[in-house]
C-alpha cells in the first residue's frame, strides 16, 4: 500500500511540475507479440504510468499513434493492442464484437503487475470491450487502475428511433474510476446523466467533460471543422488532464459487481462478448413499436410554436437534424421534393435542430433552402423526450397523432416505397375525416 501511495504522490507531483506541456517526440516503436495478440509498444525513458489505449471499431488510428508518442515523452508507457491485424479481421464494428473480452483482460492483469498506475483508454464502441474486460478483472479485489472514455458506445445497439437504449450489464458493473471525454454536437450529450449514473451504481466514481463545438470522431474526421482540428490539436493534454483527476482515487482497493456472481458460482461467462446479443439493421423504415406518449412544443426561426398535437388530421414527418451531420444534409433536399409532392394534401414536415444557433442554420438554410418548417431545441428537450440516440432520427405520424413508423439514418424520402406507405397514411387519415 506504502509502495502504491509513493506511486500517486509521484504522479501528482509530475503533473504538477509539467503543467500538461507536450512535445512531440521520436520513439522507437517495440513489437511485443503474447499468443496471438500483437501489441505496438511507446516506452517512456521513466515510466510514471502505464497506459493500454484499446483501439475502437476504427482501428489503430495514425492520429492516436501520434497521441501515444506524446503521451510516451510525457512518461506515460503506451500499450496499444492491434487487435483487427493480430487476428485477421477487417477494421469494422462487427470485428470488434467478435474480440473476446479476456484478450483485453489479460492485458490489464499484464500491465497491473508493474506495480505503477494503470489507465485503459479507448473511444466509440471500445469503451464497451474495456468495461467488459475491467469488470471481469475486478472479480479479485484491486487497486490503481483508471479508465478514460472518448464519446463512449456502451449500448448494446443503437435503438429504433423513440426505443429506450440498453447499455451493456457491465456498465453497471464496473468499480473503477472512469472520466468520460465527450463531444457536445452529439447526440449522446444529452444522455450523459442517465450513462453517468448507470457507471455509478456498482461504487464507480464518474467525472464527464463535455468539449463545447465539436462532433464525434473529431480528432480523426476527414472533414474536420476547424474548431475541431484546433481541440484535436489537445488530445494529449486533455487525456493527461483526465489522468491527472483520476489519480487521486486510484489507490482505494475496489471489485466489481461480478465478484458477487463468482461467490454465487455464476462465474466469468457473463462478460463474455460471443454470448451478447448482435446488432440488428433497423435504418430502414421500420414499423414503430415504443411508447406513444411523445411530447413536442417548439418555436420556429420565427419564434412561432409549433405543438404536436395542433397538427391532428395532418400526416407528419418529424426530422430530428443538425447542419454538421452529413446523412441530415444528404437527405433533406429528398424531404424538400416530398413536400412538394404532396403539396395540397394533409401533410407537413418538421424538423427539429440539435441546439445549433440561428445564424449556424441560416447560414445551412442559405445552401440548402427547405419549404417546411425548422424548430429550434437549444435544451435538447424534445431530443430526449423523443429518446433520440442516432442523427439524423425521423417518425411518421398519422392524422390521429400515433407514431407509425420510425427509423434513424440518412434516407431518400422521396423514393416510391417510402412515398407509397405516406399516402396510405394520407387516405387513412382522409377516410377517418
Amino acid at each position: 500500500m506504502l509502495n502504491h501511495k509513493m506511486h500517486i504522490g509521484f504522479l501528482l507531483g509530475w503533473f504538477c511540475i509539467n503543467a500538461f506541456h507536450v512535445a512531440v517526440a521520436e520513439v522507437q516503436h517495440e513489437h511485443t507479440l503474447e499468443g496471438t495478440l500483437e501489441s505496438e509498444v511507446y516506452p517512456a525513458t521513466k515510466p510514471i504510468a502505464n497506459v493500454l489505449w484499446v483501439p475502437s471499431e476504427h482501428g489503430v488510428l495514425k492520429e492516436e499513434q501520434k497521441v501515444a508518442e506524446q503521451l510516451a515523452d510525457a512518461g506515460f508507457t503506451v500499450t496499444m493492442p492491434n487487435l483487427f491485424e493480430s487476428y485477421f479481421l477487417p477494421v469494422a464494428s462487427s470485428s470488434l464484437r467478435k474480440i473476446p473480452s479476456n484478450i483485453i483482460e489479460r492485458e490489464i492483469a499484464r500491465l497491473h503487475a508493474n506495480e505503477i498506475p494503470l489507465f485503459v483508454i479507448s473511444s466509440n464502441e471500445g469503451a464497451s470491450l474495456v468495461i467488459k474486460a475491467l469488470a471481469s478483472f475486478q472479480q479479485t479485489s484491486t487497486s490503481m487502475v483508471g479508465v478514460v472514455l472518448l464519446n463512449p458506445n456502451l449500448y448494446i445497439e443503437t435503438p429504433q428511433a423513440g426505443q429506450q437504449a440498453k447499455y451493456w450489464p457491465t456498465v453497471s458493473q464496473v468499480n473503477a474510476p472512469v472520466y468520460v471525454i465527450q463531444s457536445e454536437l452529439s447526440p449522446w450529450r444529452w444522455h450523459l446523466p442517465q450513462l453517468q449514473q448507470e457507471l455509478s451504481l456498482s461504487g464507480s466514481d464518474v467525472f464527464i467533460r463535455l468539449l463545447p463545438k465539436v462532433r464525434d470522431r473529431y480528432y480523426f474526421r476527414p472533414d474536420a471543422l476547424p474548431v475541431e482540428q484546433k481541440q484535436a490539436q489537445t488530445l494529449a493534454s486533455d487525456l493527461m488532464q483526465a489522468m491527472k483527476t483520476l489519480s487521486p482515487y486510484l489507490p482505494v482497493f475496489r471489485e466489481s459487481a461480478l465478484a458477487q456472481n463468482v461467490q454465487s458460482g455464476e462465474g466469468k461467462g457473463v462478460v463474455r462478448t460471443k454470448s451478447s446479443p448482435q446488432p440488428t439493421d433497423k435504418t430502414g423504415l421500420q414499423p414503430y413499436s415504443g411508447s406513444q406518449q411523445r411530447y413536442l412544443k417548439l418555436n420556429d426561426m420565427n419564434a412561432q410554436t409549433h405543438a404536436l398535437e395542433a397538427y391532428r388530421g395532418k400526416v407528419v414527418l418529424l426530422n430530428f437534424w443538425a447542419s454538421w451531420c452529413p446523412p441530415c444534409v444528404h437527405e433533406i433536399p429528398s424531404m424538400t421534393r416530398l413536400k412538394t409532392m404532396l403539396k395540397g394534401q394533409p401533410f407537413e414536415i418538421l424538423a427539429a435542430n440539435l441546439a445549433e444557433n440561428k445564424p449556424a442554420i441560416q447560414a445551412f438554410l442559405k445552401q440548402h433552402p427547405v419549404n417546411f418548417p425548422i424548430l429550434l431545441d437549444p435544451k435538447g428537450s424534445a431530443v430526449q423526450a423523443w429518446q433520440v440516440f442516432a442523427y439524423p432520427s425521423s417518425y411518421l405520424i398519422d392524422g390521429n397523432g400515433k407514431i407509425r413508423y420510425a427509423l434513424f439514418g440518412g434516407h431518400e424520402w422521396d423514393d416510391p416505397l417510402t412515398v407509397q406507405k405516406i399516402q396510405s397514411l394520407i387516405e387513412q387519415t382522409t377516410a377517418s375525416n
